[in-house]
């Protein structure tokens, strides 16, 4: 997206033919809607009577997005020192304004400098601005002229390359302060989302059920707590049962807000008919008995029930042959609801993972600026390297062991750090994680394993991988097919 003169645009609207503007918008990556721009020329009117120079109309984005979040933003400047935003609205009431410039601020905050939010509202053309305290208040052209004029400009060769998408994403586990005090925002997806199921839930007075579903980096488990976390705010109490061991960031949940949360193989002491809403986390992972035993409750108390899950994300050969996705599909009236915007994982590491995986995946041009490849020919050197990482920076993570026979990976892993099991729904800034000699390609490109484990390894590896928000560093060990199609792959 390249910036724009506000008057040269709102002047090719006004004498180009349809066609060309298009061209010209194309060229700029503007996005404006026909209404808004009728509100900006007024804009630009009222700025040039007040500037004469002209010179504070140079340098905006018009409809920037933040890539993979899709927050957009009418008008941009961009300073040394600060940012002003411009919102457009031929009308609005104060609460719809102050909603869209608090959540604005939040997002161009992370940037590190000094957010000036306006709205102008063209009907009555009256200026809006966000203060300190988070408070809007009239203001004048004065106010925004005097910020546009003593701005230092800045030159920005990438703008999408000043946000990232991670920045804005906050983990109910690995964030739990921010998250309960609803320090974040829902993509305009979830949100939609969230409100239906809300909607659907207090209107509805027979037995409902609904599935949510989503591939890693969507935000799933974000979107599913934060729909539990709408409910406690109205005074209502839902349950949330979790298929798996609770994590630390559930327990503190449960101790220091007191949420009801509890493993799957503790639903049986809880009467699902006490709650306004059931939620079964991690919902691949159930057994077909404890499914259908919840599905029975939920009809004869016509209660409210949602299962929240990714069908990839099983790590067993015997959750893979329940098919669990299949079952949940065939409840009576289930609604249905799929997040499909990656927002987690940016659009780098999320083409990586794919090409690993898949030996005969097309590999787009992919930067290895936040991608590590160590390799070592031996376990106990590679163990040694593992155990000296920084635990500050990097979350190391392991496949989980099975609780009968000793297996390979346990030669170089830590019992110390985190399984497989044990991140499930979690999110880290860096992560590390090992891919020894038994990992391998078959004859249709797939990442197989050829030794012996309880657990899949490829599954526990994607699993692991695609728990990163930022940085990977993959070990590998005694394993140079891999390895050369990581670099195969890092080329591009």
């Amino acid at each position: 997206m390249k910036c724009i003169n506000l008057l040269s645009l709102i002047q090719a609207y006004q004498n180009l033919n349809d066609s060309d503007f298009s061209k010209l918008s194309s060229y700029y990556g503007v996005s404006i809607k026909g209404e808004e721009i009728k509100d900006l020329s007024l804009l630009v009117d009222i700025l040039c009577e007040a500037d004469v120079n002209g010179y504070i109309l140079n340098k905006f984005y018009v409809g920037f997005k933040i890539p993979q979040i899709g927050k957009e933003f009418d008008l941009l400047r961009f300073g040394k020192d600060c940012i002003i935003n411009i919102e457009l609205k031929k009308t609005a009431s104060l609460d719809k304004i102050k909603k869209q410039l608090v959540r604005n601020a939040y997002y161009l905050r992370f940037l590190g400098k000094e957010v000036h939010c306006f709205t102008f509202v063209s009907e009555m053309r009256e200026f809006f601005y966000l203060n300190n305290a988070a408070e809007i208040s009239a203001t004048n052209i004065a106010h925004l002229l005097s910020l546009l004029n003593g701005m230092q400009d800045e030159s920005i060769q990438d703008v999408n390359g000043l946000f990232n998408p991670s920045d804005y994403l906050v983990s109910p586990f690995n964030t739990v302060s921010k998250f309960v005090n609803g320090e974040y925002f829902l993509t305009h997806q979830q949100e939609e989302i969230l409100k239906d199921i809300i909607d659907s839930i207090s209107t509805t007075p027979n037995f409902k059920f609904f599935s949510l579903t989503g591939s890693a980096g969507t935000g799933k488990t974000l979107l599913t707590y934060s729909i539990a976390a709408d409910l406690i705010k109205s005074g209502r109490l839902p349950l949330i049962i979790h298929c798996g061991n609770l994590n630390g960031g559930q327990l503190c949940l449960i101790g220091d807000y007191q949420w009801k949360i509890v493993s799957i193989k503790n639903h049986n002491l809880y009467d699902l008919s006490s709650y306004d809403l059931v939620i079964i986390d991690e919902a691949q992972r159930i057994y077909p008995n404890q499914l259908n035993e919840i599905i029975e409750k939920i009809k004869l108390s016509n209660g409210k029930c949602i299962f929240s899950y990714d069908k990839i994300q099983t790590l067993a050969q015997w959750e893979e042959r329940y098919n669990i996705d299949i079952a949940i599909k065939k409840i009576e009236s289930i609604v249905s609801f799929n997040l499909t915007e990656k927002i987690r994982t940016n659009k780098e590491m999320a083409s990586f993972i794919k090409s690993i995986f898949n030996s005969k995946t097309l590999a787009l041009p992919i930067s290895s600026n936040n991608i590590d490849l160590i390799f070592f020919s031996k376990c106990e050197d590679a163990k040694k390297y593992l155990d000296n990482i920084d635990t500050q920076e990097w979350e190391i993570l392991r496949f989980t062991p099975s609780q009968y026979n000793r297996e390979h990976h346990e030669t170089y892993s830590n019992t110390s750090n985190e399984t497989s099991h044990g991140v499930i729904g979690q999110e880290f800034e860096n992560v590390v994680v090992t891919v020894d000699q038994f990992f391998d390609y078959n004859e249709h490109g797939d990442l197989i394993y050829r030794g012996r484990a309880y657990y899949d390894p490829v599954k526990m590896l994607f699993q692991n991988i695609t728990r990163t928000r930022r940085r990977l560093n993959l070990v590998i060990i005694n394993n140079s097919a891999f390895l050369n199609r990581c670099i195969e792959v890092l080329k591009g």
